[in-house]
C-alpha cells in the first residue's frame, strides 16, 4: 500500500513522478511513445510504430559515419513469428515528407484556420463543461439535503437515523464519483490554452520555417520540435509507397502516402519507348544503323549518354529482340560458299582478303558476318582454282551452281 506524504521525502511526489516518466521515455526497449530525442540524422526516431506487428520501429545507421539512416522493424523475426522483417525503408524520403507537412501545418493561414476550429471546439467544450458543473451541483445538493435530513431526525429513532445516515453516505460517494469522472474527462480532453496566446501562435508560422532550415539547427533540435506536435506515427510499407498515419497532439489524425525511390536497376532501366523503337528498327537495320538513327533523333539512355552498339546489343539480349535477317537474296554466307566449293572456311576468308570474292561485312549481335555475292564468272574461276590447286584440301562439294544466291 502506498501512503502519500506519510513521511517527509527528499523530493516531492510530483518530482518523483516526473523523474520516472523521464526514465521510462529514455529507454529504447519499452513501448510508450515518443521516446527521448537522441543524436542521429533520422528525424522520426522514437515516433514510429509498425503497422504490421504494432512494435516500435528502430533506426539503423549504415555507411561511413552512419550517414545513411533507415527505419527497420524486425521484432517478429527475432521472436520467431516470421522469416522476414516487417519493413526496412530509407529515412530520407519519409523525413522530408514529414518535415514538409509540419511546415505546411504551421503556416499562418493554416494556423488561423486551426485557431478558428479550436474556438468552435472550445465553445463545445465549454457547453459540455457546464453540463458537468450542473451534474456536480445536483449531486452536492442531494448530499446537503441528505445531511439536513439526518441532522433533523430525533436521535431516539435509531432505525430512522441509521437509514438517513446511510443515504447521506451514499450521496457523498455519488459526489466523489461524479467529481472523479469530471477529472478523468478533463484529463482526456488534453486541451491547450491556444486562445490566450493567439499572436504567439500566429508568429510561430513565420519563425518555424526559418528556424527549421537554419544551419545552426541540429537534427536533435528538429526531433524535439516534432515531439511538440506529433504524438506518434504508424508506418506501413508496400512495393512502391510508404503509408504514414500521423497522430497529432490534440487528437487529430491524417494519412500521408510517400513514394519510394526506385531501385538502381529500375532507375537506370531503358525507357520502354526506346525499347519499342529498337524493336521496330530491328526488322531492317543492324546495330550500327540503329545507333546512328536513334542518336540523330536525339534519344539517349537513362543516364543521358548517347546510344552505342554495346547498349543496343544489351537491349536486344534483355528484351529478346531477334537479330534481323541482313542477308540479301543474292548473297551467301561463308559456310555456304565453303560447302559449295568443298573447301574450308579459311580458304573462303583468304579469297575475301585477296578480294577474289565480292563481300559485304556487317556487325551483328553475334559478331562480324560476311555476305558474299557470286556470279557466273566468279563461280567458274573459283571452281577451276580449286581443281588445279595442290595446296587446297579437297572435300565433298556441291555441284549446284551458286548464282544470285541460289544454292
Amino acid at each position: 500500500m502506498l501512503l502519500k506524504d506519510h513521511h517527509e521525502g527528499y523530493i516531492t511526489w510530483e518530482t518523483y513522478v516526473h523523474n520516472q516518466h523521464v526514465l521510462a521515455t529514455n529507454r529504447t526497449n519499452t513501448q510508450p511513445l515518443p521516446s527521448a530525442a537522441r543524436e542521429g540524422l533520422a528525424l522520426l526516431q522514437g515516433l514510429l510504430l509498425c503497422a504490421r506487428c504494432g512494435r516500435r520501429v528502430t533506426v539503423r545507421y549504415t555507411g561511413n559515419g552512419g550517414v545513411y539512416p533507415s527505419y527497420e522493424c524486425n521484432r517478429a523475426k527475432m521472436d520467431g513469428f516470421s522469416t522476414t522483417h516487417c519493413l526496412s525503408v530509407r529515412s530520407q524520403e519519409i523525413d522530408a515528407a514529414i518535415s514538409q507537412r509540419v511546415l505546411e501545418v504551421f503556416q499562418p493561414a493554416q494556423l488561423a484556420i486551426a485557431l478558428q476550429a479550436y474556438e468552435e471546439l472550445a465553445q463545445r467544450a465549454t457547453a459540455v463543461d457546464r453540463q458537468w458543473q450542473l451534474k456536480i451541483e445536483r449531486a452536492e445538493y442531494e448530499a446537503h439535503l441528505a445531511q439536513r435530513r439526518y441532522e433533523e431526525v430525533d436521535p431516539a429513532n435509531r432505525l430512522v437515523a441509521a437509514t438517513l445516515e446511510q443515504r447521506w453516505n451514499s450521496a457523498l460517494e455519488q459526489v466523489d464519483t461524479v467529481k472523479q469522472a469530471y477529472s478523468t474527462h478533463q484529463h482526456a480532453q488534453g486541451a491547450q490554452d491556444f486562445l490566450s496566446h493567439r499572436e504567439a501562435v500566429l508568429a510561430l508560422g513565420q519563425d518555424l520555417p526559418r528556424l527549421w532550415n537554419a544551419p545552426t539547427t541540429t537534427a536533435k533540435d528538429r526531433k524535439r520540435l516534432l515531439r511538440l506536435v506529433l504524438k506518434d506515427i504508424t508506418i506501413a510499407k508496400t512495393t512502391q509507397t510508404v503509408t504514414l498515419q500521423l497522430r497529432w497532439h490534440g487528437g487529430a489524425t491524417e494519412e500521408l502516402l510517400v513514394p519510394l525511390r526506385p531501385k538502381a536497376s529500375e532507375q537506370w532501366r531503358h525507357d520502354p519507348a526506346l525499347v519499342e523503337r529498337v524493336r521496330e528498327l530491328a526488322h531492317h537495320a543492324n546495330d550500327e544503323q540503329m545507333a546512328a538513327q536513334l542518336n540523330q533523333a536525339g534519344l539517349k539512355t537513362r543516364k543521358g549518354n548517347p546510344l552505342t552498339v554495346a547498349a543496343l546489343r544489351w537491349i536486344r539480349f534483355k528484351h529478346a529482340i531477334p537479330v534481323p535477317d541482313l542477308k540479301r537474296s543474292e548473297e551467301c554466307t561463308v559456310p555456304e560458299v565453303a560447302a559449295h566449293f568443298g573447301v574450308s572456311r579459311h580458304v573462303v576468308y583468304y579469297w575475301i582478303e585477296r578480294r577474289h570474292l565480292p563481300a559485304r561485312k556487317l556487325a551483328t549481335p553475334k559478331g562480324v558476318s560476311w555476305f558474299l555475292t557470286i556470279n557466273l564468272d566468279t563461280e567458274q574461276r573459283l571452281r577451276q582454282w580449286v581443281e588445279q590447286s595442290s595446296r587446297i584440301a579437297k572435300a565433298h562439294s556441291s555441284q549446284t551452281l551458286i548464282v544470285g544466291g541460289a544454292v
